[in-house]
């Protein structure tokens, strides 16, 4: 375990006024939750909607933003806390999917596992990507065009449809992200398995992108999420002079509405918040 000064002033430097209160709650929970940037602010949403207050309140451990997809800042940062608060620290990492394929996937996870006590990549793009419900995206517009039709007096109807839009973002990205795949599953490749063809890399690439665009549930997966989300509220701005939020889509999604993924994200960040910190056999506080 690193004790250099020099090293820990540059693993802490990033989280700036932040660091004394992170470092606080850090020693009082001992249990560390690395996520991207503000990733947690939605993961905290869908908590709160499905009734995981402790988890959207934080209470049981510190949220860590790591700044982009980087498990050995995340290795740092765990490392330098421990240093920091004298003691041995839980961690768990939730990371963003980009284009990786599932196997690299299941390769960077199972490298975050050695050194963190649970580690997941979402199966989508991005966090955003589970915001991606044309339904709830939909009504989160209507509330909006209502409360400014409201505050204006000028009489306007929202008959918008998130579906289609999120159809015709995916046709103009598919090159896009088609490429995008083959790139990342190059770049793997050519570290894990640097003997295989470039033609059966690039084979592979395309034909796990096909199984992801076969249906439009798999598809709204591995679209760019904030760029979706971008162009639906360009056309809402355009159209209407509204926008929605993150928030106001969770707020208009449905219970059954929340995908799978995210419940189980929920319902792991739970498990591991209740794990104990004095055991590494899976005990749980009581």
């Amino acid at each position: 375990m690193t004790t250099d000064p020099s090293e820990l002033r540059g693993v802490f430097a990033a989280l700036g006024s932040n660091l004394n209160p992170l470092l606080t709650q850090v020693a009082k929970t001992r249990r560390t939750l690395f996520v991207e940037g503000e990733d947690f602010q939605i993961v905290a949403r869908f908590a709160r909607k499905l009734g995981f207050i402790n988890l959207a309140n934080r209470s049981d451990f510190a949220v860590v933003p790591a700044k982009g997809f980087n498990p050995e800042r995340i290795r740092s940062l765990k490392t330098g806390m421990e240093v920091t608060v004298g003691s041995e620290i839980l961690g768990a990492a939730v990371m963003d999917k980009d284009y990786r394929s599932d196997g690299e996937r299941a390769s960077i996870t199972a490298h975050c596992q050695t050194f963190c006590d649970y580690a997941t990549i979402h199966p989508c793009k991005e966090i955003e990507n589970f915001l991606l419900v044309p339904a709830a995206m939909d009504r989160a517009a209507a509330r909006r065009v209502t409360e400014q039709v409201r505050q204006t007096g000028v009489e306007k109807t929202y008959s918008g449809d998130a579906a289609a839009l999120l159809d015709n973002f995916a046709n103009e990205r598919r090159n896009y992200v088609t490429s995008q795949y083959q790139a990342a599953r190059a770049r793997f490749e050519r570290t894990n398995s640097p003997k295989l063809d470039i033609a059966t890399v690039n084979e592979a690439a395309l034909n796990e992108f096909e199984s992801c665009w076969s249906n439009r549930a798999s598809k709204l997966q591995v679209i760019p999420g904030k760029e979706a989300l971008s162009a639906f509220n360009q056309y809402l701005q355009r159209e209407y002079g509204v926008s929605v939020t993150p928030a106001s889509i969770i707020e208009a999604m449905r219970n059954d509405e929340v995908p799978h993924e995210m419940r189980q994200l929920l319902q792991d960040i739970a498990a591991f918040a209740r794990t104990n910190v004095d055991t590494r056999d899976g005990g749980e506080t009581q």
